[in-house]
């Protein structure tokens, strides 16, 4: 537990924030900062993140809540927000346009804005230079062999292909301006396109299902595989290799980073994942207080901050400006600019394991009609949703 020390003041207001505890680190200087420019005293506490969720939906209705819970996952914002431990919030016009509109739209629910993103990622393609000096505009002039995306042969990666999926005009679910909406949009001809476009490229086109990190880092340095969909948590190990590849390599000579092509006639957009802020739902929250922290910790110095600290990519626009003079940040950012967020609503849970494996049996050749295949999956995710 981290608290920040301010002047002994009669009734010092205070705020609890629940933090990842693998992240305290990252957002310790943003909250000490904002802690004494305004004379609050907030108790910062670590929390394990893998069960922070119902923690909160626990925790909350007792009155025992944080009044924050930050560096939380923006997919996280339909089951909190349904089980009633959120509180909608009020974003000025001047924060809102400050800040990415797709990172804003990931914490969009049922038409309430219920938290501020801090710093987002997606995935692009990552090129071999040597053997693509030019990034492809269509996936037409992919060979056989040249493109690599890491899936499992029983679970697939729908998050790594969903910038395939989505070129075919086939969206996980429906989308309008109060967000995702829980009607299936995948349930379409498109939908069906696109999984006899897997049935038909297969291991062949996308790569052998479970392929190594190694060997897909060294098969990327070496130019065996041109293009890779992968994010900029794969940029360190291409850089500096590993025991089957010592080589170095460096962004923007050896390797780039580019827009992922259509593969289906329609733009392809990626997931955009974001992790930002809630104010709690507690009665006890002092609500102006709590919702200037969060302002502050989605503002320019925060954002610079999370760069600083562990080279995120700040969501705020001004912060995204600065951290753009990494070529990395500045790449991926480019790369992923209408990235749509990963769907934030209860629904989505009973999605990824059908879908996955679904996937899976259409890349590895087991699916004899993929059609049927896809209509059995979205029939079985409708009838999850339903009940």
């Amino acid at each position: 537990m981290l608290a920040v020390s301010t002047p002994a003041i009669a009734n010092t207001p205070t705020l609890l924030v629940w933090v990842d505890s693998a992240r305290a680190a990252t957002f310790k200087p943003s909250v000490d900062a904002w802690a004494k420019a305004n004379g609050v005293t907030v108790t910062l506490t670590g929390k394990d993140f893998g069960t922070v969720r119902d923690a909160m939906k626990t925790a909350v209705p007792a009155g025992t809540g944080p009044d924050l819970l930050i560096g939380a996952a923006h997919d996280w914002t339909g089951s909190l927000a349904a089980a009633g431990v959120l509180r909608p919030i009020t974003v000025s016009s001047a924060t809102s346009s400050s800040i990415a509109s797709n990172a804003m739209q990931a914490f969009l629910f049922g038409g309430k804005q219920y938290g501020l993103p801090f710093y987002t990622e997606n995935v692009a393609l990552v090129r071999n230079l040597k053997a693509a000096p030019k990034a492809p505009t269509t996936a037409a002039s992919i060979k056989n062999g040249e493109l690599q995306i890491g899936y499992s042969a029983t679970g697939g990666d729908p998050y790594h292909f969903y910038a395939v999926q989505s070129s075919f005009g086939a969206p996980v679910f429906e989308s309008t301006s109060k967000g995702w909406s829980s009607t299936l949009g995948m349930d379409n001809a498109a939908g069906v396109k696109f999984a006899q476009y897997l049935a038909t490229k297969g291991e062949k086109f996308f790569a052998k299902a479970g392929k190594g990190w190694d060997d897909m880092n060294c098969d990327i340095k070496s130019g065996k595989v041109k293009y890779w969909i992968t994010g900029p948590w794969a940029v360190s190990s291409i850089e500096n290799g590993n025991s089957k590849c010592t080589t170095k390599s460096v962004i923007n000579k050896d390797f780039a980073v580019s827009a992922i092509p259509s593969f289906g006639g329609k733009p392809a957009q990626q997931f955009m994942g974001a992790k930002g802020g809630f104010i709690s739902n507690s009665p006890s929250t002092d609500v102006v207080l709590a919702t200037q922290l969060l302002t502050s910790l989605a503002g320019k110095e925060a954002g610079i901050s999370y760069f600083n600290i562990d080279s995120f990519s700040p969501a705020n626009k001004a912060a995204l400006a600065v951290a753009s003079n990494d070529p990395v940040i500045k790449a991926f950012a480019a790369a992923g600019a209408k990235a749509v967020p990963m769907p934030n609503i209860v629904a989505m849970d009973s999605v990824w394991d059908k879908w996955g494996k679904t996937e899976a049996k259409l890349l590895t050749g087991k699916s004899t009609n993929p059609a049927a295949d896809w209509k059995a999956m979205t029939d079985a995710i409708k009838a999850s949703i339903k009940g």
